[in-house]
């Protein structure tokens, strides 16, 4: 009896050692079985899908258009339409940006460099992608458009642009810090921040683009747009796009003008010296191309001169302005506009026209005359910088952002933000009587 309960114990110590490789063999060829096609079932996959890479064509380095023409056509630039621009004004904006600085490859060689220190990228109606200047290609890193996004992240107002490429310029002080060392670092990376935003612009009005600069860039948010690593620090941004009414990149263009406000006048108010002379100029221009008739006034009569040079002729003196010939007032910024924080004819000016619902709007610097003059309490406003303290001792919400427009008051940071600051006012003008 107990032999036969010992082969009885042996017996299903051996059963359950062979059941458990039994069953794994069973379980695997099941597995492999279900993993096989089968008649009339259609399987769902998974994967991921995969990201592309465009091959930019090569740039062309002899343009139609003149440097000097160029240059004066950035001074009359309208919003950018939100068409996808062609490979071949991608593949210019991206050379002119980085490509034109780094070595390329030959055919079938590699080269082997340090990473840029500035990194491109560019969000399309197709996706998110990162140029590589060395291969002349766009590497696609996500394949969600968030044109949208950026638009309302960094001009948070009805009928901002979106561009038909937004290129978002990013950097890391520490790559810098490795040959400059940590205190020349952020300020290197800036400058050449500048310096490839110059770039594209330029080319871009030589395609016969247009474009609108964002140089106070909301950092987080536009990191975790375009989903940045958090060393990358991204620093200027540019809505590209063609002029609304375009579809293709022409050999020559003449940039288009703003929506038309024909038959209103506005009284444009510049300090005597060192006025911000893009502010000025651009201003002046995009207004009179936008049917806009203006005046300047300032507090002398004689030639006045702009922190860069650049001279203007006044039409009136400040105190023989008469608001009611006007549909509203535009102060111009720069370092001699603090002579008009404290003057009374300047804030009684933009109290009068706030009272009277007319356009008030200021550039710049100048956005701390409105904040002295009491119109700025419980508004969005937004200006230069270093003015954003005395912004908001006046009572202002003072947001940061490119261009603001609360009611018939608009207000701007700088020069880059000019196309983005005469739309508001023709959009203003157009909802005064």
């Amino acid at each position: 009896m107990k032999g036969r309960t010992a082969l009885a114990n042996r017996f299903a110590r051996c059963s359950q050692g062979l059941y458990v490789p039994m069953l794994v063999v069973l379980m695997l060829a099941t597995i492999s079985w279900s993993q096989q096609p089968q008649p009339g079932v259609r399987r769902r996959t998974t994967a991921a899908p995969r990201l592309k890479i465009i091959q930019l064509p090569e740039p062309s380095t002899s343009g139609s258009l003149p440097v000097e023409q160029a240059l004066l056509d950035q001074q009359r630039l309208s919003v950018p339409s939100d068409q996808r621009l062609d490979v071949s004004a991608l593949g210019q904006l991206a050379w002119a940006a980085q490509g034109v600085r780094v070595p390329r490859a030959a055919s079938g060689a590699t080269v082997t460099q340090q990473p840029p220190a500035m990194r491109v990228y560019f969000a399309l109606p197709d996706g998110t992608y990162l140029y590589n200047p060395a291969d002349h290609s766009l590497q696609q890193i996500s394949g969600e458009d968030e044109r949208q996004n950026m638009a309302t992240a960094l001009i948070p107002r009805p009928g901002a642009p979106i561009g038909g490429a937004q290129i978002i310029l990013a950097g890391s002080a520490r790559d810098f810090a490795v040959t400059l060392g940590a205190p020349q670092a952020r300020t290197a990376m800036l400058l050449q921040a500048g310096q490839a935003a110059a770039n594209i612009q330029l080319q871009a009005v030589g395609l016969g683009l247009t474009y609108v600069s964002i140089d106070s860039v909301n950092l987080n948010s536009v990191r975790r747009i375009i989903r940045l690593a958090k060393n990358l620090d991204p620093v200027y941004v540019i809505f590209v796009g063609y002029p609304a009414g375009r579809t293709s990149t022409p050999a020559t263009a003449t940039p288009a003008t703003p929506a038309q406000a024909g038959g209103k006048r506005l009284l444009l108010v510049v300090p005597q010296q060192a006025f911000q002379d893009q502010e000025l100029f651009e201003t002046r221009r995009a207004l009179e191309l936008a049917g806009v008739s203006v005046q300047i006034a300032s507090t002398r009569l004689t030639t006045i001169t702009g922190m860069l040079g650049g001279t203007a002729n006044p039409d009136l003196l400040l105190n023989q302005a008469k608001l009611s010939d006007y549909s509203g007032v535009v102060f111009i910024g720069g370092p001699g506009v603090s002579e008009y924080f404290s003057n009374p004819t300047a804030l009684n000016l933009a109290r009068q026209a706030a009272e009277q619902r007319k356009v008030v709007a200021a550039i710049g610097t100048a956005p701390t005359i409105l904040a002295n003059a009491g119109i700025l309490k419980g508004v969005q406003a937004t200006g230069y910088l270093p003015e954003q303290a005395r912004i908001m001792a006046g009572g202002a919400n003072y947001t940061g952002n490119a261009v603001e427009k609360d009611g018939l008051i608009i207000t701007a940071t700088s020069a880059p933000a000019v196309p983005l600051f005469v739309q508001a006012i023709v959009e203003g003008l157009g909802e005064t009587r």
